[in-house]
């Protein structure tokens, strides 16, 4: 697979924050998945350059924790977006969260046909 996968699957990412030294936790949702980074939208973002624990949930349990490093934010009010480079954990990112997000993909597709019959 090369390229992103474009799913809407919920996260949550945390971090220290390089000022205070406290947590910051925040929740959100993917905006798309790539084999090696991740474009995910948070109501905070976290600092370029800095480490970040993502958290992909499936009914509301994580399925993946992988380490990633802020490569890119994108400040728009209206969507707040920050890109994500994994760091750790890159051959499980693959197995799992590509799967998840191709899933995701199947299940939203299939509900979207099916509601064009109904209606």
């Amino acid at each position: 697979m090369h390229g992103r996968i474009l799913a809407n699957m919920p996260v949550r990412a945390s971090w220290v924050d390089s000022e205070s030294g406290e947590k910051i936790e925040v929740e959100g949702q993917t905006e798309n998945v790539g084999e090696n980074s991740t474009l995910v939208n948070l109501d905070v973002l976290p600092p370029v350059g800095s480490e970040v624990k993502l958290r992909i949930l499936e009914n509301e349990k994580p399925i993946i924790e992988v380490s990633t490093e802020v490569i890119r934010v994108e400040r728009d009010p209206s969507k707040p977006l920050a890109a994500l480079s994994v760091v750790q954990n890159l051959k499980k990112w693959k197995q799992v969260a590509i799967t998840a997000a191709e899933n995701w993909v199947t299940r939203h597709w299939q509900l979207n046909y099916e509601e064009e019959w109904v209606n």
